[in-house]
Order: C-alpha cells, then sequence, then structure tokens
C-alpha cells in the first residue's frame, strides 16, 4: 500500500508542475490572464460540484463556512490571476516557487490563532524563505538589460514585484480555510461542498471584472483551463490518496510540491529558455530548500 501511494505522490508532483507549465504555453499561445483563470475556476467548481453528488453528500454549509469559501476562494483567484499575469514578463519558475513559498504565510498565522508550536525546523524553514526572496527581488533587479528605456524596465520590475508580493500574500492563506472549517469541527463530508464554493466564488470574482471591460472567454481560453483544472485536481487527488494510504505527511508534501518545483524548473529551462544569473539562481535553490522544509514543518 506504501509502494502504491509513493508512486501517487509523484504522480501528484507531475500533475501540478505540468500545470504550471500548461499556464505558461496557454500565455504563449495569447490566451488572457482572466479569462484562463475565470476559465479554470468555473470547471473545478463543476468537477468539485458533481464530485459532492457523486459521494452522496448534501449540499449544506454553515453560513460562517460559506463566508469563509467566498473570501478565501477570491484570495485564490487573485493569486492565480497574479501569478498567470507575471509569467508575461517574468520565469515560471521563480513565479511558481513563490506561489509554494506562500505556505509560510498560513503557517505564520497559525502560530498566531491557534498557538500552534514553533519549532526549530520552522524557524530555520522561515529563514531561508526569507533569503530566498531577497535573492529572487534582486535577481530579478539585476536581470540584463532588455533594450528598454530605463523608465519602462523600472515600471515592469515594479509590476512585478507588486504581483509576487501579491501572490505571497493571497495563495498560502486562500488554502487557510479547509483548516479553519476542521478546527471548527465540521465533519469531512462537507470538504467537497466548501471547495464548490470556493471555486465558484473565484469564478465571480474574475467574471464580474471581465463583464465590466466587456471580455469574454475564448473557446481556447476554455479548453487549457480544462486541463490546467484536471491537473490541479488530479494533482490534489493523488495527494489525499497517498495521505489515505499510510504514507506520512512529511513524505507526502516534500514530494509533490518539491517535485512539481523540479519538473517546473527543468521545463523552465529546457522548454521555455529561462536563463537565470547567479543571484536568481541562489533564490531558486534555497526557495526550494525552504519550500521543502516547510512541507516537512
Amino acid at each position: 500500500m506504501i509502494s502504491g501511494g509513493i508512486i501517487l505522490c509523484f504522480v501528484g508532483a507531475i500533475s501540478f508542475g505540468v500545470d504550471a507549465c500548461f499556464a505558461k504555453v496557454a500565455e504563449r499561445q495569447n490566451c488572457r490572464a482572466s479569462a484562463l483563470v475565470a476559465s479554470l475556476f468555473s470547471w473545478a467548481a463543476v468537477f468539485m460540484l458533481v464530485r459532492t453528488f457523486m459521494l452522496g453528500a448534501r449540499f449544506r454549509l454553515p453560513a460562517k463556512a460559506v463566508g469563509v469559501a467566498v473570501v478565501l476562494g477570491i484570495c485564490a483567484a487573485v493569486a492565480i490571476l497574479a501569478f498567470q499575469t507575471s509569467i508575461s514578463f517574468g520565469k515560471v519558475t521563480v513565479a511558481w516557487l513563490v506561489m509554494n513559498l506562500s505556505a509560510g504565510v498560513p503557517a505564520l498565522v497559525s502560530i498566531w490563532v491557534y498557538r500552534e508550536r514553533v519549532t526549530p525546523l520552522l524557524c530555520t524553514a522561515f529563514a531561508v524563505a526569507l533569503v530566498a526572496l531577497v535573492c529572487l527581488f534582486q535577481g530579478k533587479r539585476m536581470e540584463g538589460q532588455s533594450g528598454n528605456p530605463a523608465a519602462a524596465e523600472r515600471s515592469e520590475r515594479l509590476m512585478w514585484f507588486l504581483l509576487m508580493l501579491i501572490i505571497l500574500l493571497t495563495n498560502g492563506m486562500s488554502s487557510f480555510g479547509l483548516k479553519v472549517i476542521a478546527a471548527w469541527g465540521l465533519p469531512a463530508s462537507e470538504t467537497y461542498p466548501y471547495l464548490t464554493v470556493w471555486y465558484a466564488a473565484g469564478f465571480a470574482c474574475i467574471t464580474v471584472a471581465m463583464l465590466v471591460r466587456g471580455n469574454r472567454v475564448s473557446w481556447k481560453e476554455l479548453g487549457w483551463g480544462a486541463a490546467m483544472a484536471i491537473l490541479s485536481i488530479g494533482g490534489q487527488v493523488a495527494m489525499a490518496i497517498a495521505l489515505g494510504s499510510n504514507v506520512p505527511g512529511n513524505v507526502v508534501f516534500p514530494i509533490t510540491i518539491g517535485g512539481g518545483i523540479l519538473v517546473v524548473v527543468v521545463a523552465g529551462r529546457l522548454f521555455f529558455g529561462e536563463r537565470m544569473n547567479r543571484m536568481s539562481a541562489a533564490g531558486v535553490t534555497m526557495g526550494f530548500a525552504a519550500v521543502i522544509l516547510l512541507s516537512m514543518s
């Protein structure tokens, strides 16, 4: 059973990594970030709704759980929109790494809200993550001249910094709701209804913004969104089954999360031609180490 669970961990890692790579491919095919994210969230909401009814669960959530799902679902949509936007003028490797480093934010919130114990391992993870972020930001600043006017370069770099900050603050917290509803003692059967509302809220947030601007989702964006939703959910399901197969969490999370990052690093270099200066490379290396430490904490 454990060997099968380990295999599922690697399946999850590949799913998460390929999902990020598909985001870059979709960007290169001129898919608009907002339309792609709206498509992704719409498909995911449908999948979760179908899964809810397949399990025979009743779609009834306490009002407080609905409120948390709506707020954090919007956080998730904002985070993924920031990620998708950032890869149009930044590296998918770095953006995906920052997406995973954002797990440190809910860890800090848990210490404050739930008085969770601060371990030497967690302190080390926070310290390494902080150094990694400094290296990544410095590496972005030091990247070679693109030939653009200095003002344009500064504006693009500032936008990239802002998007990375948005990802850090929103992506990690977007999954914090599962911990909150677990602490409330809600049954596990309400996880899928919660996620249905979570995805639907993110979809509504992005869609309203698109309608205001008169934008629509094309068939191409709908297709790429469906593929990304399947990969994302597939990775989560593989990870959940691995955990249910008695594979320890300190094995499942490093393999799935760390493996997904490695897939993106390799793809970024081989398929997307992403070259890094020494500072950025140091940031990616230390960021990878920080993510592993965080997933083991």
